[in-house]
């Protein structure tokens, strides 16, 4: 046996899903392509459950104002 420490095999979450190149485990882009890493490994995701909502309910009052004036033009 050999006092050297066995060499590490690359983590998952250190590797760029796009470029393949290394990053940190704390990065929040990837510095070689700029990819944002949010939601990769055991980052957090880019969107909270509430704000998918918050967003689907303004589209949604926009459509019925659309609706709401279309009706009244015609």
């Amino acid at each position: 046996m050999s006092a050297e420490p066995a060499p590490r095999t690359p983590n998952v979450d250190a590797v760029c899903p796009l470029c393949g190149n290394a990053i940190a485990p704390a990065a929040e882009r990837c510095e070689s392509c700029g990819m944002s890493l949010a939601g990769v490994g055991h980052r957090p995701g880019p969107f909270t459950r509430r704000s998918i909502w918050i967003w689907a309910g303004a589209v949604f009052v926009i459509y019925l104002v659309a609706l709401v004036v279309v009706a009244t033009v015609h």
